[in-house]
């Protein structure tokens, strides 16, 4: 038989000071998705200042300002804002008995785009009405877009000055890391491109004068063949483009939801993963953390409030704790909750003292309770008998004491 030594550890919490450096980010997001499918377009018209801004603002000048065949100095400027749409019907037309598709979203209200679009996600990825296509987009939206990460109304834990701080990222986020991926039919820049290209998606290429051509996705390397739709941004380098079911958040992988990415450093993340970059994250209400004080413990950030005892509360900024299922507990109600019994002496084994367990069965580590039952022999770090919830040295004192029953 085998024995196994435990000691209780007991955590301590460290307090952090944000340096007045981070500072100079700022928290999230922008707008909830409540309001993305009403006021996206509003909120992300943002006319850049000219060449040099190209790379490093990702908000769109307003397309109903571009008149066909009118050339315009900057490629930033002629940055076009993709016209999404919502509960998008279709037709289809591969047989006789048309039947109606319903996209909860689509890039852009064109059909034959969606089409080779939505053909290109995996099954579970479509947005269609009804389906678990469309519950995965609900489930992205609220985790890559967090409310209160959105809104400064919805921060709940930000005081005044915290939300000014935050006003001002959402502001810096708008004009310079937001943007909406485009789709792009690949074509062979010969200027022959398909009859049924959206006319949104020719007046961006045209404006461009990009010749596409086969390209490699930016993220598999795979070739995105002639006919075949990819993802085009207003970041990084002009030629890069991404299969539509490559385009993800460079941390979690998630499929970037309804194209929306934010650009830190070379790299396109979703909303929470941005502002993850910035700033702390609290492990208990999952806001931003703006104060220049907060509780670092058990490798994750916390509001000062937020670390506390799961069962009663109490704030353990600089006291003790144990975690049970990954939540703190104060000392007090580990003890009550959860601490072991010693199967010897029936007490409660503290959260400061070493127990010995074998089976189901723990002892406090100490030869007043882990010894042998006739004997008396301390059985620490020795081999034992237990038989009938009774530890012996050998079969001989296992034999003397049922003799003696």
């Amino acid at each position: 038989m085998s024995w196994r030594m435990k000691s209780g550890r007991v955590r301590c919490v460290a307090t952090v000071t944000v340096q007045d450096w981070i500072f100079t980010f700022g928290g999230r997001l922008f707008h909830a998705k409540d309001h993305f499918e009403t006021k996206l377009a509003e909120s992300l018209k943002h006319r850049a200042g000219g060449e040099q801004s190209s790379l490093h603002s990702s908000t769109s000048s307003d397309l109903s300002s571009h008149k066909t065949g009118t050339r315009r100095t900057s490629f930033a400027e002629d940055r076009t804002l993709p016209t999404a749409a919502y509960n998008f019907k279709m037709e289809s037309d591969k047989d006789s008995s048309a039947t109606i598709t319903e996209y909860s979203w689509v890039p852009v209200p064109d059909k034959s785009l969606v089409e080779r679009y939505m053909q290109a996600l995996p099954e579970e990825e479509r947005p269609i009405v009804g389906s678990v296509g469309e519950q995965n987009r609900k489930s992205r939206l609220q985790y890559q877009l967090p409310l209160y990460d959105c809104n400064v109304e919805d921060a709940r834990f930000a005081d005044e000055k915290d939300k000014e701080v935050l006003r001002r990222f959402v502001e810096n986020v708008r004009k310079h890391v937001i943007g909406v991926g485009q789709v792009k039919e690949v074509t062979s820049g010969k200027g022959d491109a398909r009859s049924e290209t959206s006319e949104l998606d020719q007046t961006a290429h045209d404006i461009g004068k990009i010749s596409l051509g086969p390209v490699k996705c930016k993220s598999c390397t795979a070739t995105i063949p002639l006919g075949d739709v990819g993802i085009r941004t207003d970041h990084g380098l002009k030629e890069e483009m991404w299969h539509p079911n490559c385009f993800r958040c460079a941390q979690c992988d998630q499929l970037l939801v309804d194209m929306l990415y934010f650009y830190f450093q070379g790299e396109y993340y979703c909303g929470r993963h941005f502002a993850d970059h910035q700033y702390p994250r609290c492990a208990g209400c999952d806001e931003l953390i703006f104060a220049r004080e907060y509780t670092f413990a058990e490798e994750k950030s916390w509001h000062f409030d937020h670390f506390a005892c799961f069962k009663c509360d109490l704030r353990l900024g600089g006291h003790r704790y144990m975690t049970k299922n990954d939540q703190p507990h104060c000392i007090d109600c580990y003890m009550k909750y959860f601490a072991r019994s010693c199967d010897t002496c029936r007490e409660k084994i503290g959260a400061d003292e070493k127990r010995l367990n074998y089976q189901e069965y723990h002892w406090h580590a100490k030869k007043e309770c882990f010894h042998c039952r006739q004997c008396d022999m301390d059985l620490i770090g020795k081999k034992f008998l237990f038989k009938d919830r009774n530890l012996f040295c050998s079969s001989q004192c296992k034999t003397r004491y049922r003799n003696q029953l």
